[in-house]
């Protein structure tokens, strides 16, 4: 009989365990910290800016070429008049 009560025992202490897995609460606390990125992953560089011809301006007080004038014409063309 007490080789059936352990069984039971140690069935229902898995059974516990597992059930609270299963809410998510086994591990409660902060996450974590990442661990380092696997080898042979590209690695995040500087920041560079768009290349010559790119449309997106990064310095608002820097003048529009021409062809940005022109882009920012069409734009405004094609853009809905209603607001959305």
């Amino acid at each position: 009989m007490t080789a059936v009560r352990r069984l039971l025992a140690a069935l229902g202490r898995s059974l516990s365990a597992a059930g609270w897995m299963w809410l998510g609460l086994a591990g409660v606390g902060p996450p974590p910290p990442p661990g380092p990125p696997p080898p042979g992953s590209p690695q995040p560089g500087p920041l560079r800016p768009p290349p010559e011809g790119h449309p997106e301006r990064l310095c608002p007080e820097v003048p529009l070429t021409e062809a940005e004038r022109a882009l920012a014409r069409d734009l405004a063309r094609t853009a809905p008049r209603d607001g959305g």
